[in-house]
């Protein structure tokens, strides 16, 4: 059986099928909410924002003209919201936190299946080295490079409206930036 496209959910739902709506939030739950805690770093006002997303979605959705581009709508409206939510908290929007214990917020999930312990552990050290080393880029570099997670250099540069040499420039730079942190944290 065929998948559904995103612009197929919504014309189902549109035309009174509710599984359509319900497929596309299960669909961008874990993308956008790994985006959203990226970047807040607080689970709590992520939650709060991936709601807020979805309900305007919602609210929206009769005006909304299937056109394929759903996930930046989604992503764009996020990154609106992350916005307001740093402006509300009176905060910088800086990424440079840590938790309690020092560790980066950076939400990146190890692959592998079920490795030994000893594997594990290495694997578990060289996340934590790349999420050190992905916090200390400038956060233009480290949006961009969180975002290529999810999305086309296209789609990023029309999200956060900038020119698409820009966000490869900086995608590149923020590469470069942490191959030289990894190497020279190896060297010590």
């Amino acid at each position: 059986m065929k998948m559904k496209t995103d612009d197929e959910l919504i014309v189902a739902f549109q035309n009174g099928d509710s599984e359509g709506f319900n497929e596309l939030v299960y669909r961008y739950k874990n993308t956008l909410y790994q985006y959203i805690v990226a970047m807040v770093r607080d689970e709590g006002a992520a939650g709060d924002i991936f709601q807020e997303v979805f309900l305007n979605f919602y609210r929206r959705l009769s005006e909304y003209r299937p056109e394929g581009k759903l996930k930046s709508y989604l992503f764009t409206s996020a990154h609106n919201r992350i916005l307001n939510f740093f402006r509300d908290q009176k905060q910088n929007v800086s990424l440079d936190d840590t938790d309690e214990e020092g560790k980066a917020y950076l939400q990146e999930e190890l692959a592998g299946d079920d490795p030994q312990p000893l594997e594990h552990l290495e694997q578990v050290e060289l996340a934590e080295k790349i999420k050190k080393a992905a916090l200390a880029l400038p956060q233009t570099q480290r949006e961009v490079i969180y975002l290529k997670q999810y999305m086309t250099f296209r789609e990023a540069a029309e999200m956060l409206n900038r020119p698409l040499g820009t966000v490869l420039a900086d995608h590149h730079r923020g590469i470069q930036k942490m191959k030289q942190l990894l190497q020279k944290e190896a060297a010590v």
